[in-house]
């Protein structure tokens, strides 16, 4: 990627809530850039030296009160809890020795330092160079790899030559719309038929500890795919960048193969199915109708009322009539429990039965007395 593409990916990382760590030869302006996105956005910024920090630092330092045992956090921590417009930068995270990169796990993932949790909104980006050039460098365990979107940094010469006269990039190199979350039904159908069709690519750990320290195949990671790719539409990003923050997560290889499987997806909207369930068409393979499901199912679970939920399964009664009634029935067992009081079963779903007893939507037939015999 140019250095314009890396800047475009980095700004759908941090809008998307998804960890971000940037590597790059030292001197390369990756501080500087993070830096100025984030001043550019307004949002408060917590940098974090990781070679100068202990475990402690990121699981807490035993304190006693009150009786009890507490995993204390630092002050860094403390500012940063609560607040919906910040950014925790852990630069040169790949000097952080192994104990150290062990106690980020949690930090990272679920944004607790020790007892501390700092909220779910807190944004997670790094900055690293890689081990053979870093003072005193690591290769980052597969673990804490796994929870980062990893961009790789490349000075664009031109760019530099433009920044000298005062001209650097735009910070905020993209339009990303306020609603973006909504687009998420849509690639979370899409992820989820790529991995019917290539159930290998679910979860694939690296063999060599140089890989395994990148972005590599996990479930984790194409939660994070779905997240950035929902970020991405109608942002403008480019095609590289694009690529780019999914090889990021998932490896080159899982990338590129799930960028053919998307380029020769043709999927309905699934609000536009939910508006006409009538309009459903079987598409040709299998893995494309367990994606129209996937897409349906998650758009009722974002937005349930009794109208998207009867509509939702008039949907999966349609994908049964076309022959795929194991498909429909997952779709069914996933929406289910979540009828609304006022939702009604469409006729068609009948055929469900089982299904719609075991989740309460049906009462399960009374038993049929046998009938006397007379002697």
């Amino acid at each position: 990627m140019k250095q314009t593409d890396c800047l475009q990916a980095l700004h759908v990382a941090v809008v998307a809530n998804v960890p971000v760590l940037v590597w790059g030869e030292p001197g390369a302006g990756k501080t500087a850039s993070i830096n100025a996105m984030v001043r550019a956005m307004g949002w408060h910024l917590e940098t974090v030296l990781a070679s100068l920090r202990e475990p402690s630092d990121f699981a807490g330092l035993p304190v006693l009160a009150d009786g009890e045992v507490r995993m204390a956090p630092p002050d860094w921590a403390r500012r940063l809890a609560g607040r919906s417009d910040a950014v925790c930068f852990f630069d040169e995270i790949s000097t952080a020795a192994p104990s150290t990169q062990r106690a980020l796990l949690r930090v990272v993932h679920e944004r607790v330092v020790g007892d501390l949790a700092l909220g779910g909104d807190v944004r997670m980006v790094a900055a690293a160079n890689p081990a053979e050039m870093a003072a005193g460098g690591w290769d980052l365990t597969a673990p804490l790899a796994n929870r980062f979107l990893h961009l790789d940094w490349k000075v664009d010469p031109a760019v530099v030559a433009m920044g000298m006269t005062g001209r650097w990039p735009d910070p905020l190199p993209l339009d990303i719309e306020p609603d973006w979350e909504r687009r998420l039904p849509y690639h979370g159908a899409v992820v989820s038929g790529f991995l019917t069709a290539r159930p290998e690519l679910a979860h694939q750990l690296p063999t060599d500890p140089a890989s395994a320290g990148r972005g590599w195949p996990s479930p984790r990671a194409w939660e994070s795919v779905i997240r950035v790719l929902a970020a991405c539409d109608g942002s403008g990003i480019g095609t590289e960048a694009r690529l780019g923050l999914v090889a990021g997560l998932v490896g080159d290889g899982a990338a590129l193969e799930f960028a053919r499987y998307e380029r020769d997806l043709d999927l309905p909207d699934p609000e536009k199915l939910l508006a006409d369930p009538t309009s459903y068409v079987r598409p040709t393979r299998d893995d494309q109708v367990h994606a129209v499901i996937a897409a349906v199912a998650s758009a009722v679970h974002r937005d349930l009322t009794p109208e998207r939920w009867t509509s939702a399964m008039e949907v999966f009664s349609k994908v049964a009539e076309t022959g795929t009634v194991d498909i429909a029935a997952l779709g069914v067992r996933s929406v289910a429990t979540l009828r609304p009081r006022d939702a009604t079963i469409p006729p068609g779903l009948l055929v469900f039965g089982d299904i719609l007893v075991a989740a309460g939507v049906l009462s399960a037939p009374a038993p049929q007395k046998k009938a006397r015999v007379m002697r």
